[in-house]
């Protein structure tokens, strides 16, 4: 087994129960895990009108593993009727994990690097005219995957399921070993925005200039544009995976990406 993580102190900041199968694997390299959420999710159960979207709709897609748990809140007649739909999408690996863990058979899963432009991708989504499409997502979001099935002719509908709330403490870089952290893992853009206005005002220097390990391409432009200075690294996407292999090539004798 690597060592490469021996004694590194990591800052994990997913929220509240989306941390341990990570922290889990990055202990068994040796590293010193701790854990800030920086973002909350609280689910939003589906209300009455989303029994009809779902059962009209042609495709269901799913963006996150949060728009999985959110959706199974809902009422048992809506979550049969979502076993039933004639096409189930996922964003990624990850995503349809859940699915299949709630008995939801996803037809479609994107492709690496399993954002919303490797899902658009997909055969199945290219000529949409006359199709029903319902995205299960949080409140607020992106809009490209929406933009895109529409310019493809698609009816599309949101069925938002969960939020994401900021977090209700401050963060304290060196509460957990008195220490800064060697680095800090950011998997959403919202994550890296509450970083900085959750910070102790006498670390905001320390954060922006902490080595980070960005979840994706587009995650790590919005740090930038955040003021973090230190970016070493940028995974494929935010997934366990991807994000242990950018931490491993970062503290690897070659040099860091960059």
């Amino acid at each position: 087994m690597s060592r490469t993580l021996s004694d590194r102190r990591i800052l994990l900041t997913r929220p509240e129960g989306q941390v341990e199968p990570l922290a889990a694997r990055l202990r068994e390299q040796g590293a010193q895990v701790s854990h800030f959420p920086a973002i909350r999710i609280a689910l939003t159960p589906p209300d009455s009108t989303a029994q009809a979207l779902v059962e009209q709709a042609t495709f269901v897609i799913f963006v996150s593993t949060n728009a999985v748990r959110g959706l199974m809140a809902g009422s048992d007649q809506l979550v049969q009727t979502a076993r039933n739909a004639s096409m189930i999408a996922a964003i990624g690996p990850a995503t349809e994990a859940a699915l299949k863990q709630a008995a939801l058979e996803p037809g479609i899963v994107a492709p690496p690097p399993h954002n919303s432009e490797a899902l658009l991708s997909t055969p199945f989504l290219q000529d949409l005219k006359h199709q029903r499409v319902v995205i299960v997502r949080g409140q607020s979001g992106r809009e490209k995957l929406a933009e895109e099935l529409r310019n493809r002719g698609a009816e599309v509908h949101y069925l938002e399921v969960y939020r994401r709330d900021p977090p209700d403490r401050t963060l304290s870089l060196k509460e957990t070993s008195g220490e800064l952290p060697d680095v800090i893992c950011v998997t959403s853009v919202e994550i890296a925005a509450n970083l900085r206005e959750c910070i102790a005002p006498e670390e905001k220097d320390d954060l922006l200039g902490c080595a980070l390990i960005a979840g994706n391409a587009r995650i790590a432009a919005a740090c930038r544009n955040l003021g973090y200075t230190a970016l070493h690294g940028i995974a494929d996407n935010p997934g366990d995976d991807a994000m242990l292999e950018a931490l491993n090539a970062y503290f690897s004798p070659e040099p860091p990406i960059s």
